[in-house]
């Protein structure tokens, strides 16, 4: 399968009216090509022809480092000194760049600045760091998955209100999934939470469940949580 797609590559099209810009295609082609060779390399116990692959990925893979560069971690019990301190320096830097956005925020997460809420994002930022923090803890600590966490099950603007249904002394109980039409809520989703009503508005209903952008909860960022969520029991374990 490998050998075949790299002979024949599978033509990335997406329907026009997502919106996509032309140049996210590519990038997200080569993402999942990264994603699918880290993988590769970790099932296969180190198989040559995945590292010398993830080798000649890396440095444009640093330039989208929050991204999924960051899986670079995952593969380094395999790859050889150059390549692990490639990716302490890839590290290095994205924790400087990181903190210099989130300090434009108190909660010490990605802010919700578009259409959507941005939960989604706080829970990648938890999962992302976790793996960076067990990889190379005197540069990335525990802090960034716990305020992640923190953040999800109610310290965050609007309200207290965990986005969480169904856990947390006060959860979000109404909320939009397959059930919508019954104005209620399916425990363990994750809503997107709170958005910018411009110019400056913060705003997620809490009793209100019909509005997606703040409501709707999806299936991967449920199961992304499951990732985070566990991640920060085990740091304070």
């Amino acid at each position: 399968m490998w050998q075949g797609e790299h002979a024949h590559p599978t033509v990335t099209q997406y329907p026009s009216d997502w919106g996509f810009p032309t140049s996210w295609v590519g990038e997200i082609a080569h993402n999942e090509e990264w994603k699918s060779t880290v993988q590769l390399l970790i099932a296969t116990n180190g198989g040559e022809e995945y590292k010398k692959h993830l080798a000649e990925m890396f440095p444009a893979m640093q330039k989208r480092f929050g991204f999924s560069g960051w899986m670079a971690v995952l593969a380094l019990p395999y790859m050889d000194a150059d390549f692990k301190q490639q990716v302490e320096t890839a590290v290095r830097n994205y924790k400087a760049d990181l903190d210099k956005e989130l300090a434009a925020t108190p909660f010490g997460v990605p802010p919700s600045l578009q259409s959507w809420g941005g939960s989604a994002e706080v829970v990648d930022l938890g999962v992302r760091m976790y793996f960076l923090h067990k990889v190379f803890p005197e540069i990335v600590g525990s802090e960034y998955t716990l305020r992640a966490a923190n953040y999800i099950l109610g310290t965050h603007p609007v309200s207290s209100t965990s986005y969480v249904p169904s856990v947390g002394t006060v959860s979000k109980l109404k909320a939009y999934g397959n059930n919508r039409s019954e104005n209620t809520l399916i425990p363990g989703g994750v809503i997107p939470g709170y958005i910018v009503i411009k110019p400056d508005f913060p705003e997620c209903i809490d009793d209100f469940g019909f509005l997606w952008f703040e409501d709707e909860y999806v299936i991967d960022v449920a199961s992304r949580w499951v990732l985070a969520a566990n991640a920060a029991n085990a740091l304070v374990q």
